[in-house]
């Protein structure tokens, strides 16, 4: 179904898709240009099941956009329209059993992003080559030091979802996922 399913949805649509390098801060995106030709970037990645959910989810903002130029990127309108295309892929016979009832409880209100939704995130994350010097944020005591992307933090403290953190380079303090994959020191 995987296949000639996104096949059905691209087939005769005025879209281009394009697999480029791995990016930190997006999995994907949908862009329209002024002559209504529309594109949409995935990054590419070892792990199918982030790449296809991805795809489809790109997908939804072309349809939404199709439908309704002024619809918002995340709103009621593109919600909507990502739980209709997609539940057709919501399977045993793409999907393992576990992300898929993940995957059925995220389409219940999908966020923005799969990355926003933890329980999900680690989900997918079993599916990546993973990097076995990571741990996730949630892992590490309070006041543990960690390094993320070249730079030092102190865990301070969890804030409704997210983790208080201060940087030891700036003294400045960021707010974490609670899923960020992040070196232990």
């Amino acid at each position: 179904m995987s296949v000639r399913g996104l096949m059905r949805l691209i087939d005769n649509e005025n879209l281009s898709i394009k697999v480029v390098k791995q990016r930190i801060t997006k999995h994907g995106d949908f862009r329209k240009f002024k002559n209504d030709n529309c594109i949409i970037t995935v990054n590419k990645c070892n792990n199918k099941y982030r790449f296809l959910m991805t795809l489809i989810h790109e997908i939804a903002h072309h349809y939404t956009y199709k439908e309704n130029k002024f619809a918002k990127p995340h709103g009621i309108k593109w919600k909507k329209m990502f739980k209709n295309i997609t539940e057709p892929f919501l399977n045993k016979n793409i999907f393992p059993e576990n992300l898929l009832n993940l995957l059925k409880e995220h389409m219940n209100n999908p966020k923005s992003s799969f990355s926003y939704d933890s329980k999900l995130s680690k989900e997918l994350d079993k599916y990546d080559n993973q990097n076995d010097d990571l741990v996730y944020l949630d892992e590490l005591p309070s006041n543990s030091v960690f390094a993320y992307r070249g730079k030092k933090f102190k865990k301070i403290e969890k804030k409704r979802k997210r983790y208080l953190c201060k940087c030891m380079d700036n003294k400045r303090s960021y707010l974490f996922v609670s899923h960020a994959k992040v070196e232990k020191k």
